[in-house]
């Protein structure tokens, strides 16, 4: 039957709603995206990473990093793990600057929102961050509640864009199976006509 046919054009792809065949319920080979929910803090000053974290710990499990070095290693070994970075500008070994040209290099600021966090506010600074790809620049002293209303509004734009993409890409292995129906099941017609 229907079912029958569904497992074999999908192979292990196929799973059922309940166990039974349904009204095509089938996953088809895809795996619902699920929100990352760490923010990566990467400031080499302790307290400004402890304000942070105080600010965002109620809305997202916090990790830190205590220089671009680190910061770059964490985000490159599981980017999927983030959903923000907050970025210190002025840190030894390597700056905000560096670090977020790395990530740029590497594509990653189209996959992870990097905020960067600096006291200054040169034009030239703030002009070569956003050509890296930052989302915001915050200015320090950090205020909360404007600080908390960026970040969490860009990471739902995040968020529901990756989601978005997530259902078209479902969508289209569903109508990509459907075609495999149509023209196995014409192929089956004309062998039997």
């Amino acid at each position: 039957g229907p079912c029958a046919l569904f497992s074999f054009l999908q192979g292990n792809r196929a799973r059922t709603r309940k166990g039974e065949c349904g009204q095509m319920e089938q996953t088809i080979g895809n795996v619902p995206y699920v929100a990352p929910q760490t923010l990566l803090i990467v400031d080499d000053d302790a307290i400004n990473r402890g304000i942070l974290d105080n600010i965002f710990s109620a809305y997202y499990k916090v990790e830190e990093a205590e220089d671009g070095r680190v910061g770059l290693e964490k985000i490159t070994a599981a980017p999927e793990n983030y959903c923000a970075v907050l970025l210190d500008v002025m840190m030894p070994e390597m700056d905000g600057l560096e670090t977020l040209q790395h990530l740029k290099g590497l594509g990653l600021v189209d996959e992870v929102p990097v905020f960067l966090i600096t006291a200054e506010s040169r034009d030239a600074l703030m002009r070569e961050a956003y050509n890296l790809g930052v989302m915001d620049v915050i200015s320090k002293p950090v205020v909360p509640y404007i600080v908390t209303r960026r970040v969490n509004s860009v990471v739902e734009l995040f968020r529901a864009r990756k989601s978005l993409s997530s259902q078209v890409m479902k969508q289209l292995l569903h109508f990509q199976f459907l075609h495999q129906i149509i023209r196995r099941r014409q192929q089956f017609l004309q062998g039997h006509s």
